[in-house]
């Protein structure tokens, strides 16, 4: 039996009004904004594997995987 195993990586980021947004360079139609990270993370899976399955990927999310990433803006000390 052949498997395919696909890795999608999410960006996830706080919008400016409260919410939260993710999306993926691997998967460009995703862009999901939600109230708060708990309604996305709850959403965001069911929103992959419809996005996959439109792409004739039949899939299961095997794992989740969550890292944090911060980008850092160095602060002018005069």
């Amino acid at each position: 039996m052949n498997h395919q195993l696909k890795t999608v990586t999410v960006r996830i980021a706080n919008c400016e009004d409260g919410g939260v947004r993710a999306w993926s360079d691997d998967l460009p139609a995703l862009s999901l904004t939600c109230a708060n990270r708990d309604v996305l993370f709850g959403e965001v899976t069911t929103h992959i594997a419809n996005l996959l399955k439109k792409q004739g990927f039949d899939s299961k999310i095997v794992r989740e995987i969550h890292q944090y990433i911060y980008e850092l803006q160095t602060i002018d000390q005069r």
